[in-house]
C-alpha cells in the first residue's frame, strides 16, 4: 500500500490480487459460507481502493485492511438481511422465523418476558444485526458481558419455548 501511495501501479495491482484472496478467506472464516462472498470481496476491494488515501504507511497494513473489511462486510450483511429478512443464512442461534401470526406473537411474548438487559442484547445482535462489539458499545458494557447476555438470553428463550411446548 505504501508503494501505491508512491504511484507504483504494478505493486498496487499485485496488492489487490493478494488482498482479494486474504479477504475471501477472512470472510469465509469469520462469517461463514455466505451466498454472496464473491460480491462481498469485490465490495471490500472497492472500499480499499476508495479509502487507500486514509492508510498511514507508518502503521501496519493488515489491521487497517481488516477493520475496513469487517465493517464493509457487516454493512453488506445488514443490507442483505434487510432486503431478505427470512434468509436461510441466519445462524443457528437466531430465533425461529415465525410461520404464522400465532408464532410471531409467541416470539414477541418471549422477548417481552426476558429481563430488559437480555432482551436488549438479543434484539441488538440477533434482530438488528449488530456485532457483539457494536452492541456492547451501544449499551456501554464490555464485549464479553454482551456475549454472556446474548448466551443467557438465548438459553432463557429456549427454556420458555420448551416450557410452552410441554404445556401443549
Amino acid at each position: 500500500m505504501a508503494a501505491a501511495h508512491r504511484g507504483d501501479k504494478r505493486l498496487y495491482e499485485r496488492l489487490l490480487r493478494e488482498t482479494a484472496v486474504a479477504i475471501d478467506r477472512y470472510i469465509r472464516r469469520r462469517f461463514g459460507a455466505l451466498s454472496f462472498v464473491d460480491d462481498c470481496v469485490q465490495e471490500c476491494l472497492l472500499a480499499v481502493h476508495n479509502a487507500r488515501h486514509t492508510y498511514n504507511p507508518e502503521r501496519p497494513f493488515r489491521p487497517w485492511l481488516f477493520a475496513l473489511v469487517r465493517n464493509k462486510t457487516i454493512d453488506l450483511l445488514r443490507r442483505s438481511y434487510a432486503e431478505h429478512p427470512l434468509s436461510e443464512e441466519l445462524d443457528a442461534h437466531s430465533l425461529p422465523a415465525p410461520a404464522a401470526p400465532e408464532l410471531e406473537a409467541d416470539a414477541e411474548d418471549i422477548l417481552a418476558r426476558l429481563k430488559p438487559q437480555f432482551r436488549s442484547a438479543l434484539v441488538l445482535t440477533k434482530i438488528e444485526g449488530y456485532s457483539l462489539g457494536e452492541a456492547a458499545d451501544r449499551t456501554g458494557i464490555s464485549e464479553t458481558a454482551m456475549k454472556s447476555r446474548v448466551s443467557r438470553a438465548l438459553r432463557a428463550a429456549e427454556a420458555m419455548l420448551k416450557a410452552e411446548r410441554d404445556v401443549q
